[in-house]
Parts: structure tokens; sequence; C-alpha cells
């Protein structure tokens, strides 16, 4: 492994005067503590080289294309041009070149008109008065070649000595060491950050579908608040009805995307065995699902649909049954998953599916309190029913009783009247027979009023 020397060696290494270097170190050290850029760290090596090298002008250029470069940072000497901005586009420098730097080519030249150059690169160093330069490779850790390091001796030619070329490439490698080591930091203190905001926010998600009344709106809240939180261009929640057979139940998209809410698939590709291996726990993150060994019906399912990625998580319920799937879709172009999509996506399944189990018993309680409701309803009528029949059994009762009395003395009288009737006179007869038929409109009167 090679240590790089520090960047205060190098300086004093290359510095004549040890007072010069201490005050430029003591600058140096102001400005990294501020430095949040880029091109703020190139910045900083342009001025170190410019001071210690005592050079006209020291820029940055950052490779755009194969013959377009951008000078990202510059330290020039009053009175020469300033090219910091500019966009350079030099023919002559061809695919071929950025190979060679790429592979760690540095160039010193002490005269631009003796070192064997094309007419055009010279034509593009002498609009800003380049006599001499250095160049060396700006190589990023992947090892690609983000740009060129160069100084520039403009009033002029200069005999580079090997002392400057080493100084040259160690400012090089520190700046991109530099480089990797402030986006490393830049892109920890991003994902903590983002697991931060990711994990207050789940809280309040979790808090917001907890609260949820009904299946419908846990789902759809759990669609809503997936996509904001991953920044996808759609979120479903995928219910499985069948082994084969599923129908998009919440969805959250992009407007300018057709809406699929309520679709049914029929996907033969999904087999049972899937179906498991999600109830498992099983999660799926497709990057391009036309590099993710896809079947074709499968990949023409997506198709449909306009997908290009997905991130696939289950829905479980609490008694471990599969629910259904939750799915994040990138429409517009492919995307890579990260660690923080697929944690965030799993936990507001977990949370959906628990929500899930609680509101489908609040559901059945409902269902149950509605009989019971109707059941309290038909009591009510019953006890009106019976208070009322209550009513009209004291009543009935006595016209009973009487009816009886009635019956039992009309039974007296006809006996009374066939006993008169042997042996009375006619004059008795006809008295008996009145008393008889009065007691008979007696009982037809009351058997009236009863029927009324």
């Amino acid at each position: 492994m090679t240590i790089q020397p520090s960047i205060s060696t190098m300086i004093h290494s290359a510095s004549q005067s040890n007072n010069s270097s201490n005050n430029l170190l003591a600058n140096i050290f102001q400005k990294l503590r501020k430095i949040e850029t880029k091109e703020g760290l190139f910045q900083i090596s342009v001025e170190i080289i410019y001071q210690v090298l005592e050079c006209d002008r020291v820029v940055v250029y950052s490779l755009q294309s194969d013959s377009y470069c951008k000078v990202i940072a510059e330290a020039v000497t009053s009175g020469y041009a300033q090219i910091l901005g500019s966009i350079i586009k030099d023919a002559c420098f061809e695919s071929g070149y950025i190979e060679k730097y790429q592979k760690g080519r540095v160039r010193a030249v002490a005269d631009i008109y003796k070192a064997g150059m094309s007419f055009c690169h010279i034509e593009n160093l002498e609009r800003i008065q380049v006599k001499a330069n250095l160049v060396v490779p700006l190589i990023d850790r992947d090892a690609s070649l983000l740009g060129l390091l160069v100084v520039h001796q403009c009033s002029q030619i200069r005999q580079w000595q090997q002392s400057e070329v080493d100084f040259l490439l160690q400012i090089a490698d520190w700046t991109m060491e530099q480089i990797a080591e402030k986006e490393q930091y830049q892109n920890l203190s991003s994902q903590i950050e983002q697991l931060q905001l990711c994990q207050e926010t789940l809280e309040e998600v979790t808090k917001e579908i907890h609260a949820a009344q009904d299946s419908n709106t846990v789902l759809q809240l759990a669609t809503r608040r997936a996509k904001e939180l991953l920044k996808c261009d759609r979120v479903v929640a995928y219910g499985l009805e069948d082994e084969n057979i599923g129908k998009i139940v919440a969805e959250s998209t992009l407007p300018s995307l057709a809406p699929i809410l309520g679709r049914i698939i029929i996907d033969p590709c999904l087999e049972h065995s899937y179906r498991e291996k999600y109830q498992d726990g099983r999660v799926r993150a497709i990057n391009n699902i036309y590099e993710a060994g896809m079947t074709p019906c499968y990949i023409e399912n997506l198709e449909n649909i306009g997908v290009k990625a997905n991130l696939v998580v289950p829905i479980n319920l609490d008694n471990g049954k599969i629910f259904g799937l939750l799915v994040a879709h990138q429409c517009f172009q492919f995307r890579e998953w990260q660690p923080e999509d697929v944690d965030c996506l799993e936990k507001i399944a977990f949370q959906a599916g628990l929500c899930l189990s609680k509101t489908k018993i609040l559901e059945k309680l409902q269902l149950i309190k509605f009989d019971v409701s109707g059941l309290n309803d038909t009591k009510k009528k019953l006890e009106i029913v019976k208070l009322g029949i209550k009513e009209i059994q004291e009543p009935i009762k006595i016209t009973s009783n009487s009816l009886i009395e009635i019956n039992n003395l009309n039974k007296l009288l006809d006996r009374e009247f066939n006993l008169i009737s042997q042996n009375s006179s006619i004059q008795t007869k006809k008295d008996t027979k009145l008393i008889q038929i009065f007691v008979k409109k007696l009982i037809l009167n009351i058997n009236d009023y009863n029927i009324l």
C-alpha cells in the first residue's frame, strides 16, 4: 500500500522558503475546514501549486466528453487571460489521449513549439498565452479519468524539474483522496440524515395508519406515504386473491401515469411457490426488468403498466398469512434501489399488515354491533307487542268468564224451558220463550262486542 505524504510535507519539500510555506499551510488548513464542494477542493489545490511552483496559471480541466473540457478551478497571474468556467473544445484531444492519461500519462512541455504538437493544439494554447505546460491526470477511485491538472507558464518557456513533476503528481493524488473522503463523508452524512428523516416520517406514517378505521384507508395511506418517502413514480398495494390472480387495491401515482387502481392481473408467472416465498418474507429489488432474468410473460406484464424497475415486499397479516404485496415502481428510468429504500418499504408494509389485521377485527365487530342493534330493535318491538297482549288479556279473561256464566245460564234456561213446556200453560210458555230470545240476543251482543 502506498502511503501518501501529508500536504505539509509536500509543501515544505517543494517550497524554498519555510516562512512562505508556513503561511501557505495556515491559509490552506483554514480554507479546508470550510470547503463543502469538489470544486472548492480543486481551487485549493491550484492555489497551492500556483504559489509553490511560482508559475503563471494553474487550472483543472474537467472532462465533459471526448473533445470537451471545462475549467472548474484556476489560479492565474494578473494580466493573463482568466479562463475559469470556459468550455474548451479540442478536436486534437482524441479518445486515445484519454486512455493514455487514464493509465497515468504525464506530459512536461518546455516549449509548445518544439514538442511536436499538432497545429490545432498549439493554436488552442496560444489563445490563452501558454508557452510551456505541465499536465498530470486526475484519476478517480474507480480508475476513471475525471480531468487534468495543468500548470501553465505564459511569460516564457520553462524547463520543468523532476521535483516539480513529482510535486504535481502528489498534489493530484492528495486532491483526489480529499475529494473521495469528502464525498464519502457527505454520502454517509446524507444517508444518516435520510435515515433519520425516514425514521421520523415512519413514526408519523405508523400513527396515521394505526388511526385508520378501515382497510381501504390503511392501504391508501401506505401507498401514498411510501411513494413520498421513496420518491418513486408509483406505489401500489397488490391484493393476492388466488395463486396467480391479484387486484390493485390501492395506488399512489404520478399524474402523468395512467391509473391502474382496480385492475385485475392474471399472472401465470406468479406461481404458488412465489406466494409462499413472499409469505416467508421474500423481498425483491429489480433495478432493470430486462436484466433480472425474468420470464417474458412477467416482463410483458410490467411493460403493460410502464415499469422499468420495481421493489416488492410482502404485506403479511399478524396471523402469518399473506394479504398481498406492496410494490414501488420506477417508470421513466431504471433505478438502483438502496438498502434504505428496502428497509423503508418493508417497515411500511409491516405496519400496514398489522393495521389490516386490526381493521378486519374492527369491521367484524361493526357487523356484530349491527346484528345486535337489529336484535335489540326486534326485542323492543316484541316488548311492545307483549305489553299490548297484556293490556287486552284482562278484558278477554273477564269477557270469557262472563260468556261461560251466560252459557251456563242459557243451559239452565233451556232446561227450565223444557220443563215448563211440558207442564205449563200456553201463557207461561210464551213468557219463557221471550226470556230465551232475550238471553240469546244478549249473548250475540257480547260476542259482537268482543269481535270489535
